[in-house]
């Protein structure tokens, strides 16, 4: 049978030949279950409370965010195979920030398959960015109870990290942070400072409670075994304060 014969056959309605068709470009793969994929598009905010049948993409996007997880703390530990249990859980972190997946989410262009409330529909009323990031989460949980995890995990490692995310760079960004930070105090005449507020001891480790000063105004706070573990801490924390986007900047 023809592709265009097998997706008459499988979806009767335009509209669901054009979704499937939109699915298989995302996926590689025509659907099963095409309800599991409108689905995670469907923000809360569009649901009747009333109306039962219907659900929003929160429960995906729950199950997402796991297969998520699991994915990328197999990639991580498979490609860093020196590296220890620290370094693993910060790589992975990166991977699956926010920032991240909200910034691929809006490059394959999860943004204009939203279903929202109509008050939400303006832009200006919420961050579609954010949700478009839920979306994406979501999504991979449609892949995963529509065909299982090795679907799923190669969507994720093909579709996702090869294509949007350079893994040497954000390789580069574990000890990055306080230099991004320093560049941006430079550029806009910022004096930035980090000094000691505490030094204790716990089980016998010494922990080093460590403040970031932005023109001697506490900014945030970061406790590590080193001092400069501690910095970096809170130099990471400054920059999502700060909403800085840290591709702007050199890395060392």
């Amino acid at each position: 049978m023809s592709r265009k014969g097998l997706i008459l056959l499988l979806f009767r309605r335009k509209k669901d030949r054009i979704f499937a068709l939109l699915i298989k470009k995302y996926t590689g793969y025509f659907p099963k279950n095409l309800g599991l994929y409108r689905q995670a598009f469907v923000h809360n905010s569009a649901i009747n409370k009333k109306d039962s049948d219907k659900l929003s993409n929160e429960r995906l996007e729950f199950l997402g965010d796991a297969v998520i997880d699991l994915v990328v703390a197999e990639f991580v530990f498979r490609k860093f195979s020196g590296k220890g249990e620290g370094y693993l859980t910060e790589m992975r972190s990166k991977i699956v920030s926010r920032e991240q997946l909200s910034s691929i989410a809006s490059k394959l262009g999860f943004e204009k398959l939203l279903v929202l409330s109509e008050s939400l529909k303006n832009p200006k009323n919420i961050n579609l960015y954010g949700i478009a990031g839920n979306a994406l989460e979501a999504f991979i949980g449609a892949i995963y109870l529509d065909y299982g995890y090795d679907k799923a995990r190669k969507f994720v490692i093909k579709k996702l990290i090869k294509p949007f995310i350079d893994i040497e760079k954000l390789d580069s960004l574990y000890e990055n942070y306080k230099s991004i930070l320093l560049q941006w105090g430079q550029k806009n005449r910022k004096v930035i400072d980090f000094k000691l507020i505490e030094e204790y001891s716990d089980k016998n480790l010494k922990y080093f409670r460590v403040g970031l000063f932005i023109d001697e105004e506490l900014l945030v706070e970061a406790t590590n075994i080193t001092k400069k573990k501690a910095e970096q801490m809170a130099s990471e924390k400054a920059i999502s304060i700060l909403q800085l986007n840290i591709w702007d900047f050199k890395l060392s």
